[in-house]
């Protein structure tokens, strides 16, 4: 999935930074026992050294979660989107107000794991 450019016709790039994305839509984040609608972006990758997998990703500016998070610069959090949830942490907000997120091991979002469907891809 990626999000839409606003001119294809006069871009000086042959893809979006987006097309790498493994999900881009809405979530809930459940933080201090509040339970927040969200978009987010998020991207994993199977680390070499440890063999985790690690998921990472931004939420799109949201007030509400702003008023709970401010600064803070690791918040535990539950992400929960239509394929699941799972615990990460939130991070403090970048210079665009977008909060990171960070998980490890099973993500709240689809992962192909049978030889046939990573072969689709």
């Amino acid at each position: 999935m990626s999000l839409p450019r606003q001119d294809d016709a006069n871009s000086v790039f042959t893809h979006s930074p987006h097309d790498d994305s493994d999900y881009i839509g809405e979530a809930t984040v459940t933080v201090r026992g509040v339970d927040i609608p969200v978009e987010l972006e998020l991207k994993g990758y199977s680390e070499p050294i440890d063999g985790v997998f690690r998921w990472i990703g931004r939420i799109r500016p949201n007030d509400q979660l702003s008023a709970i998070v401010g600064d803070e610069a690791r918040v535990k959090a539950t992400i929960r989107t239509t394929h699941s949830a799972r615990d990460a942490f939130i991070g403090d907000p970048d210079p665009w107000n977008r909060y990171r997120v960070i998980g490890k091991s099973t993500p709240p979002f689809h992962v192909p794991t049978d030889l046939s469907e990573i072969q689709a891809e």
